[in-house]
């Protein structure tokens, strides 16, 4: 009668390959969900700037926003704004609303600092100094993925 089964060599391979898989796949997953994340960020933001844009051009006169109710069109979920109406927070960022310019800074919720910003957003209104009306800065992100995503903002 012969003996069936796997010798402790074969085990030990196919745990080595499953092991240089999981090496291989686990930075992939999480550089993907980050990508999301950051995705989701600048997503929110650029809402927030585009109510602005629309807040200034019905509002010709005024160069700041301060407030959600100035810019009560706007639909984010997934968070609340503060009693003050100048901070929308979800579990993963803060959205700030800059003031001057329609500026919206974005930065991760856990750290709470806004000198960690992610990225710095503003579309203002044209008062004909040749300002960019539209731009992004990339803070504390992957330079590459910040750079794309600002692209998809200011439209290039």
């Amino acid at each position: 009668m012969k003996n069936q089964g796997f010798t402790l060599i074969e085990l030990m391979v196919v745990v080595l390959i499953i092991g240089i898989l999981s090496a291989i796949a686990l930075p992939q997953y999480e550089m993907a969900v980050e990508k999301s994340r950051i995705s989701e960020a600048l997503v929110n933001a650029k809402a927030i700037v585009d109510a602005t844009q629309r807040y200034f051009q019905a509002n010709p006169n005024e160069t700041t926003v301060t407030n959600r109710r100035q810019i009560a069109d706007v639909d984010l979920r997934g968070g609340t704004w503060n009693s003050d109406g100048d901070v929308f927070t979800t579990n993963l960022f803060v959205y700030e609303l800059g003031g001057a310019n329609g500026q919206v800074d974005v930065y991760r919720s856990d750290t709470g600092s806004k000198s960690s910003y992610i990225y710095h957003l503003w579309q203002r209104p044209d008062f004909g100094d040749g300002a960019a009306l539209k731009g992004c800065n990339v803070g504390t992100v992957d330079a590459d993925t910040g750079e794309q995503m600002c692209k998809f903002f200011t439209g290039i």
